[in-house]
């Protein structure tokens, strides 16, 4: 992460979500604190009315016109498996499950909630008109990820997304106080997002430099702008792993064919647009590899080149060829990039059009 100045901060240091649950609370706390308005000095208001502005924008996220008058909260963390509930006024439940680089697994959202409306926690029944669940995220999110996350409830109110952007804008970006709990966090994350959204001035040649944060900042923005993007994330393998995107995939028979970038921070040389084929059968493996190479092969022409790989669930059958990252005046050209990746979507899909007519290629 760039440093914007030598200060040590504590958040570089405290690394596991625990973190995370500790300062929601502790904002939440704040928030309902009733001593502070008269009698409290001029930091404890300044803490007091930060937390009523977050535990609002968490509200908010569901009723934007949602603005109670906040008298008492109760927290309960770690209940139950949930990072965080809150009951606001004895009336609006905070379900708050948090993150910072790790994703939502094995359906605990929709199992918490379950939980919460099923009256099987320290709160006893709650009415799906009371439950505000929200998804707080301060690492970088997959839109499709997002998109799961937002239909993982079926019935009532599903999660909503409070990502670290809107944690910076909405409260701690209006903090005027000087806690340094809270400037070091606020400090921390804008870091953070400036890292992310660095891609922006990417200078061609300098590759090296360029952080996985900025990575995933990149692969957020092409998100928006590919054909049936399933995500991106981290990969491991015994190389230390990688930084992938998928999109573009199509079901064949016998499996999955697709593309995919793969990215190793600090390695120019692993920057690559490949061509990706999945086969769930062990005994077809080989023979598809050879008929996808072929047609792939075939269909690029010039612009594509076959590896050499083994038989595997997932192969990289073929790698374009060219640059695929573009720029323009030495800066990373979107457009332009794009561009690129849509060739290589065209390859792909010339090559399922080839098979679908049964077309043979010669080795």
């Amino acid at each position: 992460m760039t440093k914007t100045n030598d200060k040590p901060n504590i958040f570089n240091y405290a690394t596991k979500e625990s973190w995370q649950d500790a300062v929601v609370c502790w904002l939440l706390d704040w928030a309902g604190r009733q001593d502070v308005q008269d009698e409290g000095d001029k930091e404890d208001k300044a803490l007091h009315k930060c937390g009523r502005q977050f535990v609002k924008a968490l509200l908010a996220e569901h009723e934007p016109s949602l603005d109670p008058d906040i008298k008492k909260i109760k927290i309960w963390r770690q209940h139950k498996g949930i990072d965080v509930l809150a009951r606001i006024n004895n009336r609006q439940v905070l379900l708050i499950e948090d993150k910072t680089n790790t994703r939502a697994h094995s359906g605990q959202l929709e199992r918490y909630y379950e939980k919460v409306v099923g009256g099987k926690t320290g709160l006893g029944e709650v009415g799906k008109e009371n439950l505000y669940p929200i998804f707080f995220k301060t690492g970088n999110l997959a839109l499709a990820e997002e998109k799961e996350i937002e239909e993982s409830v079926k019935t009532g109110r599903s999660y909503k997304i409070f990502n670290r952007k809107e944690f910076l804008e909405k409260a701690l970006n209006n903090y005027e106080g000087s806690n340094p709990i809270l400037t070091d966090l606020r400090a921390y994350l804008q870091e953070w997002e400036d890292d992310t959204n660095s891609f922006e001035d990417w200078k061609e040649g300098e590759s090296t430099e360029w952080s996985w944060k900025a990575w995933e900042g990149f692969f957020r923005r092409l998100e928006e702008k590919l054909t049936h993007c399933r995500g991106w994330g981290y990969v491991p393998n015994p190389q230390g792993g990688f930084l992938g995107l998928w999109w573009n995939v199509n079901d064949i028979e016998g499996g999955e064919i697709y593309l995919q970038l793969e990215i190793v921070t600090g390695k120019p040389d692993v920057q690559k647009l490949c061509f990706k084929l999945a086969v769930g059968n062990k005994e077809d493996r080989g023979a598809m590899k050879d008929k996808w190479r072929k047609l792939v092969r075939d269909a690029g022409d010039e612009t594509v080149e076959l590896p050499r790989t083994r038989s595997g669930v997932t192969m990289t059958i073929a790698l374009w060829k060219n640059p695929w990252l573009a720029f323009s005046d030495g800066t990373l050209d979107l457009d332009k990039t794009v561009a690129n990746l849509k060739k290589a979507e065209e390859v792909l899909a010339k090559a399922i059009e080839m098979e679908r007519q049964g077309g043979e290629t010669q080795s």
